[in-house]
C-alpha cells in the first residue's frame, strides 16, 4: 500500500510538472509567433521604404541624366569656347566651339595639362594664374598660340569653380575668337588707301599709255626701215619689247583699279579648265618646255555653276603658268575639281597642284597683297588679280606650300550665290592648315 501510495504522488508530481513546461513552451511559442509576425511586419514597411526611396532614387539619377544631357547640349550650343581645369591644371571638361577655334580634338587634351594647348603668346597661362592667385578676369583681349604653333587674337573670362562649400576645385575660361574682327579691322583701316591707290594708278596708267602706244607705233614703223643685218634693228626691237613689257603693266593696273563687271552664264568647269589647259600646253610648246606633265582630274557628275567663264579661265592660266614657272627642274602639275559639302549647293573646289620650289613661310603671307613680287620682272598684279576675280565670284582662294615639295591653290566657288554687277572688295578665310591668302 505504501508503495502504491508512493508511486501515485511521483505520477501526479511529474504530472504536474510536464503541465507547467508544456505551459511554458506554448507561452514561448506565442511569445515567439508574435515576435515572428511583428517582424513580417518591420520587414514589409521596411520593402515599402526601400521601394519608396528606389522610385525617388531613380527619379533623382532621371532628373541627374537629363541635367548632365542639358549642361552637355548648353555647352555645344555656345559659340564661344569653354575649357575647365581641375586644381592640377588639367582639362576637364572643353566644348565644340572651343575645339574649333583651337583646332583640335576633346578626346586627345582631356586629362592633360592645359599649358599645352591654350597659352598667351608670352606663355603665361591665364587658367593657372587664377588657380594660383585665386583671381579672375573679365574680358581679356589676348593673343595666344595653340599647340599647332598658331597664333590667334581671343577675348576671355576667367574664374574659379566652387563647390557647395565654397571650396575651390577648378577653373574655367570662356573666350571667344577675335582674329576675323581684328582681320575686318585691319582691311577697314586699309580700305581708303587702297582706294586712292586705284584711283591714282588708274589715273597714272592712263597718262602712261598714251605715249606708250605711239612710241611702239613710231618703233615699229623704225623697225621696217633698217635690214636685218642693221645693229639699229636689234635696238628697235628692244624699244619694241620693252613698251610691250609696260604695256602688260599698264593693263593690268588698269585691270586692277577699275571695277570688275561679270558677264555671268551657266558653265561647267570642267570646261574651263580644259580651255585653260589647252593654252598652258600651247604655252610650254612655244618656250620649248617639255620636263612638265600636266595633268587632270575632274570626275565631277554636276560642275556647272553660274559665273564668267572667261575671267575664271584667265584665274586659272594665271595660277597655272605661274606653277609651271616654278618648276625650272621639271614635275607635275596637276589641276583637278572636287565638291566641298554634302548637299547640293556645296562649292565647287578647283585645285591646282605643282611639284615646284614652293613658297617660303614668310612669303606665303603677302603673295595676294597688290605690288608684292619676288620676280626681277613683274608687276607684283597677277595673283592679286586672280584673287579680284575669285572674289567676284564670291569665292575664296587659299594656299598650301610646302618649301621644296611644292604649292597647291585651292579656289572654292559657290554653287549657289548672289552676285553684284561690281566686285567689292571681301577678303576673307579662316585660319588652319590651309592658309588664307592675307595672313
Amino acid at each position: 500500500m505504501i508503495e502504491n501510495a508512493s508511486i501515485n504522488t511521483f505520477t501526479k508530481s511529474w504530472d504536474t510538472e510536464l503541465a507547467d513546461a508544456f505551459h511554458i513552451f506554448n507561452n514561448y511559442t506565442q511569445r515567439l509567433e508574435e515576435s515572428y509576425n511583428q517582424l513580417q511586419g518591420r520587414v514589409k514597411k521596411i520593402d515599402r521604404e526601400m521601394a519608396h526611396t528606389n522610385a525617388r532614387l531613380k527619379d533623382k539619377v532621371l532628373e541627374l541624366d537629363n541635367v548632365t544631357k542639358y549642361l552637355n547640349s548648353l555647352l555645344r550650343s555656345i559659340h564661344s569656347g569653354v575649357i575647365a581645369v581641375n586644381l592640377k591644371g588639367e582639362v576637364s571638361t572643353i566644348n565644340k566651339a572651343a575645339e574649333k577655334i583651337l583646332k583640335l580634338q576633346a578626346s586627345d587634351v582631356i586629362g592633360k595639362k592645359v599649358e599645352m594647348i591654350l597659352k598667351d603668346s608670352d606663355g603665361s597661362t591665364p587658367l593657372l594664374l587664377a588657380l594660383e592667385s585665386g583671381k579672375y578676369c573679365i574680358d581679356l583681349e589676348r593673343k595666344i598660340e595653340t599647340n599647332q604653333g598658331i597664333f590667334k587674337w581671343i577675348e576671355s573670362s576667367v574664374s574659379l569653380i566652387k563647390d557647395a562649400n565654397e571650396n575651390t576645385i577648378g577653373a574655367v575660361e570662356v573666350f571667344r575668337d577675335l582674329s576675323e574682327i581684328r582681320e575686318l579691322e585691319t582691311r577697314l583701316r586699309n580700305a581708303d588707301k587702297l582706294a586712292a591707290i586705284g584711283a591714282m594708278a588708274a589715273c597714272i596708267a592712263h597718262e602712261i599709255r598714251n605715249p606708250l602706244n605711239g612710241i611702239e607705233g613710231f618703233s615699229a614703223l623704225l623697225a621696217r626701215d633698217f635690214e636685218d643685218s642693221d645693229p639699229r634693228k636689234k635696238l628697235v626691237k628692244n624699244i619694241l619689247q620693252g613698251t610691250k613689257n609696260l604695256n602688260k603693266a599698264v593693263t593690268e593696273l588698269l585691270v586692277f583699279a577699275r571695277p570688275l563687271r561679270l558677264k555671268l552664264k551657266n558653265s561647267r568647269i570642267s570646261e574651263i579648265v580644259d580651255k585653260t589647259l589647252f593654252f598652258v600646253i600651247e604655252d610650254m610648246k612655244s618656250r620649248g618646255v617639255n620636263n612638265i606633265r600636266v595633268l587632270k582630274e575632274c570626275k565631277l557628275d554636276t560642275d556647272v555653276l553660274k559665273c564668267d567663264p572667261e575671267k575664271l579661265q584667265q584665274a586659272f592660266l594665271n595660277l597655272c603658268l605661274n606653277a609651271i614657272q616654278s618648276m625650272m627642274s621639271g614635275g607635275d602639275l596637276t589641276v583637278f575639281t572636287r565638291m566641298q559639302g554634302d548637299d547640293g549647293l556645296g562649292d565647287i573646289q578647283v585645285g591646282i597642284r605643282d611639284t615646284g620650289m614652293g613658297i617660303k613661310k614668310e612669303v606665303i603671307r603677302k603673295i595676294f597683297d597688290p605690288f608684292f613680287t619676288t620676280k626681277q620682272e613683274g608687276s607684283g598684279l597677277g595673283l592679286a588679280i586672280v584673287n579680284k576675280i575669285i572674289e567676284a565670284h564670291n569665292g575664296r582662294i587659299l594656299v598650301e606650300s610646302v618649301e621644296g615639295k611644292g604649292t597647291t591653290f585651292y579656289i572654292n566657288l559657290p554653287r549657289s550665290s548672289n552676285f553684284d554687277a561690281n566686285i567689292i572688295d571681301n577678303r576673307w578665310g579662316k585660319n588652319g592648315a590651309l592658309i588664307p591668302y592675307y595672313l
